[in-house]
């Protein structure tokens, strides 16, 4: 896979096995390095019959298939915030 950078053209494959030579990395270390806790949420999960916690709790929890714990770590709430919101948010789409 190639991207273009500042327009050149860049091939990743190459890039990352010279990373990894000249650093002496692992493929294991490398996936280290690219690993993140955010989490993008599309604007489209957000509407006005629910709230925020709850769009973003249903999503999270529906689509992304994240545990209560890890969407409460990732958002900084308590679990049992998340769990509230994601029932209420989970009522309010059976009503509609």
């Amino acid at each position: 896979m190639s991207v273009k950078i500042g327009g050149n053209e860049l091939n990743l494959g190459v890039f990352l096995e010279n990373i990894k030579n000249k650093f002496n990395l692992s493929d294991e270390e490398i996936a280290e390095l690219f690993k993140t806790d955010e989490i993008v949420l599309p604007i489209s999960i957000f509407n006005d019959r629910l709230g925020m916690l709850e769009s973003s709790a249903l999503y999270m929890k529906d689509k992304l298939k994240l545990s209560f714990t890890e969407i409460a770590r990732l958002l900084k709430r308590d679990y049992k915030t998340i769990w509230t919101s994601y029932n209420q948010a989970k009522k309010k789409n059976a009503k509609k």
